[in-house]
């Protein structure tokens, strides 16, 4: 409500100011000039008994319109709103079809509550120009923008019933429906508002936000159909950004004809999704604008963007295209960390250490030293400790960077490797499950847990798998969680079988553990893959009614209601 009732005030005060500066009266006479001039210093400064002097001269010298905007703000600084209403009661007088003054008049009534005298207003200047829809509409404007729904539901009536039609008021129809909470009849105005006018997209956008959940796909009819204007499709999809599904939206956009309008809507889009870092979206967007519009700063763009959904082999293609000649030395130290970044997650070191070689030139001494970290973790994600010890010696490492906590923990120095993976940044995903495991105990020393990792590192699954099961002995406080990530190792390898003996392991000896949760997930997704459906959903039930606080319970209700529609096939 407060943000309808911001775009509100932002509408009343735009169109108005358009209505005045169409006036004859806003015109600034030479002999006004000067003291409008003062007026608005005085206003600027907080001076505001001198403004509201210098205001009213300006209006007896002729410049009535500016002169009377001026006053409004003035009065309003020292909280007498009203006070300008006997300065219009006049210059309504002088001039009765000025629809400027007239709306200052209204807007002035209705703001100090007066609300019998501002129906008195109204029914004088419909009496003045009876076939004209402006005292209708802007009477619903001022009234819409103090939240008087009903009484602007009543104006907007009348003008149907002395006018026959509302057709020139889509604006105040379409925000005081969603100010009614009509959301079906809101959205088939502004669609019709949208129509007419496509700019007033981001208008509907506020209007529209709190559609509450069960109406939205009444929005969605309306505004997503291929007939309807393209101001509703886009203000449709950032109403999906708002309401958490930036991928609907994205869907309802990247179909469109690619134009330079299409890539600035994109643009648009692009901003509002980068908000609430839906990252995956993003590059999908960000990637859509470079296929339409290519250059190496929107490649780069990209793939920073990419990087960040966690998508590095696209990263690593978007980098190097910022890269394809011509393309400046400025651009190539943008582009070359990047580069590395991308392959020391993929675990190419020998790549990312050529790489290097070859802009070692444009990086300068100072620049490639700083690399060296990178090149350091792209041989510790590969399993080669020597050679990640050898590409830091000339780069001396502070106690809490990653690459010091990484060395620590495959040479079993936990209690170092936990300090330092714990300080260091960016978080990552493997990172925080290590984290997971090393704070789980209070020992200094292991060397069962820095091998596991290694062989984790150099792709060696049986090893790692042995060296957990040797850290769940050795360790019992994170027996668990050792065995855990036992049967992932083995999951992700194909060994079933083994997953499962050491998920049920879990579940029977370590019932009340926070991963007896992911045992019984998983357990029961096997189960519900191999067939046997009664055990799936004894497993997710057992998991929803012994761990019903953990974050895997919503995961479980979707297997189950899975199970459900299976059966009724």
């Amino acid at each position: 409500m407060i943000a309808q009732r911001s775009q509100v005030r932002r509408l009343v005060y735009a169109i108005g100011g358009a209505l005045l500066l169409a006036s004859p009266l806003a015109a600034q006479p030479d002999p006004a000039a000067a003291v409008l001039t003062r007026a608005m210093d005085a206003e600027n400064q907080g001076r505001a008994r001198e403004a509201i002097a210098a205001y009213r001269e300006a209006i007896a010298r002729g410049a009535v319109i500016p002169g009377v905007l001026g006053l409004e703000r003035a009065f309003s600084l020292v909280a007498q709103e009203d006070s300008v209403l006997p300065a219009l009661d006049t210059l309504v007088a002088r001039f009765p079809r000025e629809a400027a003054l007239r709306n200052a008049q209204l807007r002035a009534l209705v703001a100090v509550g007066r609300a019998t005298e501002a129906n008195r207003a109204f029914d004088a200047w419909r009496a003045v120009d009876p076939e004209s829809i402006d005292p209708y509409r802007d009477y619903a404007r001022v009234l819409l923008f103090n939240g008087r729904m009903a009484s602007a539901d009543t104006v907007l009536g009348e003008a149907v019933r002395r006018l026959g039609s509302t057709r020139g008021m889509l604006l105040e129809v379409a925000q005081l429906r969603a100010g009614l909470g009509r959301w079906t009849e809101a959205a088939s105005a502004w669609r019709e508002v949208m129509r007419a006018e496509p700019y007033y997209e981001m208008a509907a956008f506020f209007s529209m936000q709190p559609t509450p959940v069960a109406l939205r796909d009444s929005v969605r009819v309306r505004w997503g159909v291929a007939t309807a204007p393209l101001g509703a499709q886009q203000a449709l999809a950032q109403l999906e950004v708002a309401w958490g599904a930036p991928r609907r939206g994205w869907e309802l956009l990247a179909s469109l004809p690619v134009r330079d309008t299409t890539v600035a809507i994109w643009e648009q889009f692009a901003q509002e999704v980068e908000r609430v870092e839906a990252w995956g979206v993003l590059t999908e967007v960000v990637v859509a604008i470079q296929r339409a519009r290519p250059s190496s700063a929107q490649a780069l763009r990209a793939a920073r963007i990419a990087t960040r959904a966690g998508a590095d082999t696209l990263a690593l293609g978007l980098v190097r295209e910022a890269q394809q000649d011509p393309v400046s030395e400025r651009r190539v130290a943008e582009a070359v960390p990047i580069e590395l970044e991308v392959l020391a997650r993929l675990g190419r070191a020998a790549e990312a250490e050529r790489v290097l070689a070859a802009a070692s030139k444009t990086l300068g001494p100072e620049g490639t030293r700083r690399q060296a970290r990178t090149i350091a973790m792209a041989w510790i994600r590969a399993g080669d400790v020597d050679r990640a010890r050898r590409a830091v010696r000339a780069a001396p490492l502070e106690d809490a960077d990653a690459v010091s906590g990484w060395l620590a923990l495959y040479d079993g120095e936990i209690g170092t490797a936990r300090t330092a993976l714990r300080q260091a940044d960016p978080p990552d995903p493997l990172r925080i499950e290590v984290l997971a495991l090393l704070t789980r105990t209070t020992a200094t020393r292991s060397q069962a847990i820095g091998a596991a990792y290694l062989a984790l590192a150099r792709g060696d699954s049986t090893r790692a798998v042995r060296a957990f099961e040797q850290v769940a002995t050795e360790l019992p406080e994170v027996a668990s969680l050792a065995i855990l990530s036992a049967a992932r190792v083995q999951s992700a390898r194909g060994d079933t079988a083994g997953a499962a003996e050491r998920w049920a392991l879990i579940v029977e000896r370590y019932a009340s553990a926070p991963e007896a949760a992911e045992a019984l997930l998983e357990w029961g997704r096997l189960a519900r893959r191999t067939g046997d459906r009664a055990a799936a959903r004894a497993r997710f039930e057992q998991l929803i009614l012994t761990h019903p606080t953990s974050a895997l319970v919503p995961q479980a209700r979707r297997e189950l209601d899975g199970l459900a529609m299976e059966a009724r096939r």
